[in-house]
């Protein structure tokens, strides 16, 4: 135990320090989803751990981009040191709360002022109230918070529940569509209806058959912040180049460009309709693994084709290794 801890603080030291290399036709830069990547359903993917150290070792910088919005960036690195072993800081993991938490910061920023009304966990809940401390007349608002009626929100926000949980209530779905039939707005943190558990069980806590269920009822109109949104993906590069600039000093940042280029990125990612998507809209290359929730077929009836694709992303090491994943490549072919 003591051992893998000193290998756990050892990586997270390398993450934030290690020098940035670069070859050849290599990608300097990695976007990697999260769930199907990097573990299934709690459990290590084969490879992944391992991965992540080589890029770590090799001093390449990563993010990992993901529409899980229940958790705060902190909880996700607990939760990824305790499936892989490995520590990924909080500044090279991005999330869907994150994105509405940025969404909210813009707002700010060009004026806006109110309140939102958000069904979600610990997660988006953080993220909605770190921007609006920016503001001491707005606030995030709640099933629990105790208000009165009078109170007004401009935005009601959807995120993903824990099934079950104290904040899985249509009672929260209830009071959005109150504030929605005031003149509030509809976001929500991803575009998920449901998930798959290890067993095969459906569970129920996704935003989209809430948000569905308001746009019929109360005849809003919504906008998704999560992949496949470009603004996503855009926050989490922004956080990348700082992450790369940050143990930089002022004089070594004037030699440097202080941005990474798309045609230098790889995205990793499981699924054909966000993370594929994602990078083929935004001229990323992208490298689909068949460890999450493509399946053979979906991708053969897909027009959105990879230009990679692996089993699974130790496939994709070994490829790295032998030379075969440079940029603007492929080994995938419709």
């Amino acid at each position: 135990a003591a051992a893998a801890q000193t290998a756990r603080s050892s990586t997270s030291r390398h993450l934030s320090s290690a020098p940035l290399m670069q070859t050849g036709r290599d990608y300097r830069a990695y976007l990697l989803d999260m769930d199907g990547v990097l573990h299934q359903f709690g459990k290590p993917v084969s490879g992944a751990a391992e991965f992540i150290e080589h890029l770590v070792q090799q001093g390449i910088p990563f993010t990992v981009i993901t529409n899980e919005c229940r958790y705060t960036k902190a909880g996700l690195q607990a939760k990824l040191q305790d499936i892989l072993g490995v520590t990924v800081p909080v500044g090279q993991i991005y999330t869907a709360a994150n994105a509405v938490g940025d969404f909210f910061n813009r707002s700010l920023e060009n004026g806006w002022t109110g309140n939102v009304f958000a069904i979600g966990e610990a997660g988006l809940h953080e993220s909605i109230r770190e921007a609006l401390a920016q503001n001491p007349t707005c606030q995030l608002v709640t099933h629990g918070s105790e208000v009165g009626d009078d109170v007004h929100c401009d935005f009601v926000c959807i995120g993903t529940v824990k099934t079950g949980g104290p904040n899985d209530t249509w009672v929260s779905a209830e009071k959005a569509s109150s504030f929605l039939k005031k003149g509030a707005k509809l976001l929500y943190s991803n575009p998920d209806s449901f998930e798959v558990t290890a067993d095969g069980s459906y569970k129920f806590g996704c935003p989209m058959p809430v948000v569905q269920l308001l746009m019929e009822t109360t005849g809003c109109s919504s906008y998704n912040l999560g992949k496949p949104n470009p603004w996503m993906l855009r926050r989490a590069h922004q956080q990348m180049v700082r992450t790369v600039l940050e143990p930089l000093s002022e004089t070594q940042r004037t030699f440097v460009h202080g941005h990474i280029d798309f045609d230098d990125v790889l995205f990793v990612g499981d699924s054909i309709g966000t993370d594929v998507r994602t990078a083929i809209e935004n001229g990323i290359d992208v490298a689909l693994v068949m460890s999450g929730t493509t399946t053979t077929e979906k991708l053969k009836m897909s027009a959105l084709q990879p230009n990679y694709v692996f089993s699974d992303i130790k496939a994709l090491h070994a490829t790295l290794l032998d030379g075969g994943l440079v940029r603007g490549g492929s080994n995938h072919h419709f």
